[in-house]
């Protein structure tokens, strides 16, 4: 009996001891249980629904995030913070993942109470039942928001431009892209136009590199509120901007009406003025434009295309609209060709690059000096003035490199002419422009060619322009002074008809002032004209500055121009533009 007892003693307390075990396994996994949802709800968003998708708990982090308090969850859908940024087939695979049993990874846009974005990477892990089919979901969300701004902020400046905000280039491309294949399906015309400001430069020279920007900017303003939803504008670069218009119309007629009557309507909203800072500004446009059908062309042939329209309609002058003519095709073929052989005639001897002189002289109509001027003998087109070509130069990035010629067979002539007696005090004058005279290595080119030829740098004379001077005039002053201590002089050439204010044209180290042939002409008649000429001569006295008039052709104009105190002369009159030998024997016969 006693062992009987004993026995039973001992199972009681090895129960016991089983039991005091589980229970403190119970507690110990309940701790841990404790602790990982402590460790999920402070790092995760976290909710659970029933197999129909109704919301059973969602944690602390769910409400920040939400801005629902938990009554307002529980009982509901995730309907509640739907953005409306996801498609109908995007829930439709979440549904079909997860009702199946699988988990299902993902990122969600979700909306907040007070309409905020907000997005979060979700992992739905589906509960099987007993039935083998899901009875409820957990939800387990990280919040990405600031990852998601970040990547739309970088995209949105790998396609869009800095300045304007606009869209860029690349962006352009893709829209250019849909409108093609959109023309291409619905028979419908889309035009393309492309949009330069005139004057633009001088504008941003004027006023300096930040009210040009904010021209810039309203411009863009103006541009993106003219055109519809559905259409593109773009900047490209400097002041060069791309308006894509699409569903104009299937008839080709109406269609361009409708893209004339858009250019119209963009050119009338630049034409009014702009604020920029304490002044008011105004400005114009160049358009070209280009109707697009379903021919098949390339986007680079498309911008070609509307680029031929563009420069046409920069070519008639300023605020002009030029829709693309097939006859275009030719002469963009021509100007591409003379370009070419423009850049071999820089690069080689002989081929029809030449300087002609036109006789400056004085009061006794005795040559004094002569003015270089620039043609070109071209072997097909025949005998051509800077007019036919300088402007594809600028283009073309040939300026510099034909300017510099031109300053080096000047002098090499004047180095020539100090050996031909009588003519060796004659000056000769030669005309730089802007670009070239604000080239960094403008007075270094002249030194080099003053010294490669050995001209008598006194006899050089530099003609400038006023609007040389609009920009950093001190660079320009010193740059003078530099040459002016070699012994070249120079001329203010065109006066009156650029910007320059009289205290301006008081600090610049002139020797000379020319009166532009615009006055000249109807002399002495013009009233107008005689007056501006009479002031320009009572101020180049008064500076105590020499005064060539230009453009004289009858004696007429050359006897008022007398009788006023002008001190040298230069025109059709005393002589047109000759070549070296030609001006030597007009010289012969001048001094018999």
């Amino acid at each position: 009996m006693r062992n009987t007892q004993a026995v039973s003693s001992n199972c009681n307390s090895s129960q016991k001891c089983e039991l005091s075990l589980l229970n403190q396994q119970l507690i110990d996994v309940r701790q841990e249980f404790d602790d990982l949802r402590t460790a999920l709800n402070a790092h995760a968003i976290v909710a659970v629904t029933d197999a129909r998708g109704v919301i059973t708990q969602v944690n602390e982090k769910f409400c920040q995030i939400s801005q629902y308090a938990q009554h307002e969850l529980i009982g509901r859908s995730h309907r509640i913070v739907n953005s409306g940024q996801h498609s109908r087939a995007f829930f439709l695979n979440l549904w079909k993942t997860i009702s199946s049993g699988e988990t299902w990874h993902g990122e969600i846009c979700n909306r907040a109470k007070d309409g905020s974005l907000y997005w979060v990477h979700t992992t739905i892990v589906p509960f099987i039942g007993a039935n083998g089919r899901p009875e409820q979901y957990i939800t387990i969300r990280t919040d990405i928001t600031q990852r998601k701004q970040a990547e739309q902020q970088a995209s949105h400046l790998a396609l869009h431009d800095a300045l304007t905000g606009l869209p860029n280039r690349v962006l352009l491309t893709e829209r250019l892209q849909q409108t093609m294949a959109a023309i291409g399906r619905n028979r419908r015309f889309g035009a393309l136009m492309l949009l330069d400001l005139d004057n633009f430069k001088d504008i941003n020279d004027r006023l300096g590199h930040s009210l040009g920007d904010e021209l810039l900017r309203q411009v863009a303003h103006r541009l993106h509120h003219c055109v519809c939803a559905s259409d593109t504008v773009a900047r490209v670069g400097g002041d060069e901007f791309v308006i894509l218009l699409n569903d104009l119309d299937a008839d080709p007629g109406q269609a361009r009406v409708r893209a004339h009557a858009m250019a119209e309507r963009i050119q009338q909203a630049l034409a009014s003025g702009f604020d920029l800072s304490d002044q008011q500004v105004r400005t114009s446009s160049s358009i070209g434009l280009l109707l697009m059908d379903d021919a098949g062309q390339k986007q680079e042939e498309l911008m070609r295309l509307a680029d031929m329209a563009l420069y046409k309609a920069k070519a008639r002058g300023r605020n002009n609209v030029y829709a693309f003519d097939p006859r275009l095709q030719a002469e963009v073929q021509d100007r591409a060709s003379l370009a070419s052989d423009l850049r071999e005639a820089l690069s080689h001897e002989d081929t029809g690059l030449h300087l002609l002189f036109q006789p400056v002289v004085d009061l006794l109509l005795r040559p004094q000096g002569w003015e270089a001027l620039l043609r070109w003998q071209h072997p097909t087109r025949g005998l051509l003035t800077p007019n036919a070509f300088m402007e594809l130069a600028e283009q073309t990035g040939l300026t510099l490199p034909l300017r510099q010629w031109v300053l080096q067979a000047a002098c090499a002539q004047l180095a020539q002419w100090s050996h031909v007696p009588g003519a060796a005090h004659w000056s000769l004058a030669v005309n730089v422009s802007t670009r070239q005279f604000q080239n960094p290595l403008f007075v270094s080119s002249v030194r080099d060619a003053i010294a490669s030829t050995g001209a008598n740098p006194h006899l050089l004379r530099i003609e400038l322009t006023e609007s040389m001077f609009l920009t950093d005039i001190e660079n320009s002053i010193l740059k003078m002074q530099e040459l002016q201590a070699l012994g070249v002089r120079f001329a203010l050439d065109d006066l009156g008809t650029g910007y320059s204010s009289l205290a301006c044209l008081l600090r610049l180290p002139l020797d000379q002032l020319k009166v532009d042939h615009s006055f000249v002409q109807g002399l002495p008649g013009a009233p107008g004209n005689a007056a501006i000429t009479t002031t320009i001569l009572a101020l180049a006295r008064a500076m105590n500055l020499k005064v060539v008039a230009e453009g004289v052709e009858n004696t007429a104009q050359l006897g008022f121009l007398r009788q006023q105190g002008c001190d040298a002369f230069q025109g059709h009159l005393f002589g047109k533009p000759m070549p070296a030998q030609e001006a030597q024997r007009h010289f012969m016969q001048q001094k018999a």
